[in-house]
């Protein structure tokens, strides 16, 4: 079927969606992404999409929850998602599936593959990563991974050129958009984080290539007059080996749902995002979509 506007043909889709990038919440750049994506594709009535999630635990079957639609199908396979680079095939009879980040999975021949890449920091900062990470990194190949896909994706002009360069792929790019819901009580978030009355705010995957030591050691060099929070979850076998300044000043909130986003970064005197190294650096556009000041790094995709 196809439908008409404006004079232009646009043939009704079958669309699939991988949402395991949501497996891990979506307090972090790549889930944030996703379900914000995911969120205003199925507001096209005149496609009809199949959101597949898999996972070990029944419990993850509630993420679909989030999503509604006369058009829209939700799939969930109790099988651990190690298993998908053998079997089974995601046959769903959908003419493309979506893979909002690197994902193993078989599709039938007939259906197109488009899978996005936010960065390769995988590749160029391994020691980030734990030792888990880099073994499967290695063993789904991702030089094999993006060539095998019809069409890639890169969220920045900077992740494009990584991905020509690096691993010979050529992709589109097609930038990501901020979307910060409005939050409804600014006060009742201060108080939720204990957020003090004056601070400058770092909200991000609390990861080394964050550069949050770094960060850490200029803020209590510059002595200022305000406090800062340091907002997001963070994997501590991997920051185990960094040992961070430690200081009354420095206040570590943990993980921030993103209807109180707004809030956080309304509320501050301004963003901290010294990043080593980013495809895109989502929070930096948040927090410009909200009117805060932002202190960024002139490197990779900022």
């Amino acid at each position: 079927m196809q439908t008409v506007l404006n004079g232009l043909k646009f043939y009704n889709m079958k669309i699939g969606v991988d949402l395991r990038p949501l497996l891990h919440g979506d307090l972090s750049g790549v889930p944030t992404y996703t379900k914000c994506l995911v969120k205003e594709m199925i507001r096209h009535k005149e496609h009809e999409f199949v959101l597949f999630l898999s996972g070990w635990d029944e419990k993850y079957k509630k993420i679909l929850d989030q999503f509604q639609g006369e058009n829209v199908r939700k799939v969930f396979w109790r099988i651990p998602n190690r298993v998908f680079n053998v079997f089974p095939r995601l046959d769903f009879d959908v003419d493309v599936f979506l893979f909002p980040d690197m994902r193993p999975a078989i599709l039938p021949k007939k259906v197109k593959k488009v899978v996005i890449c936010h960065d390769l920091s995988f590749i160029k900062f391994p020691g980030f990563f734990s030792f888990k990470s880099r073994l499967w990194y290695f063993f789904n190949n991702p030089r094999k991974y993006f060539r095998g896909a019809d069409r890639v994706i890169s969220v920045s002009k900077f992740t494009q050129k990584e991905l020509a360069n690096i691993l010979g792929v050529r992709s589109e790019v097609v930038y990501e958009g901020a979307y910060v819901p409005k939050c409804k009580d600014f006060a009742c978030v201060k108080r939720k984080y204990g957020l003090p009355d004056k601070y400058i705010l770092s909200l991000s995957a609390l990861e080394p290539r964050k550069n949050l030591k770094k960060v850490i050691e200029a803020y209590l060099m510059a002595d200022l007059d305000c406090e800062f929070v340091l907002a997001g979850s963070f994997d501590e076998k991997i920051f185990a080996k960094y040992s961070l300044p430690k200081n009354t000043k420095i206040r570590f909130v943990g993980p921030v749902a993103h209807e109180d986003k707004e809030a956080l970064y309304k509320l501050s005197s301004g963003l901290v995002y010294v990043s080593l190294y980013e495809g895109f650096g989502l929070p930096v556009l948040e927090a410009m979509s909200c009117g805060v000041n932002v202190l960024t790094s002139k490197g990779s995709s900022m």
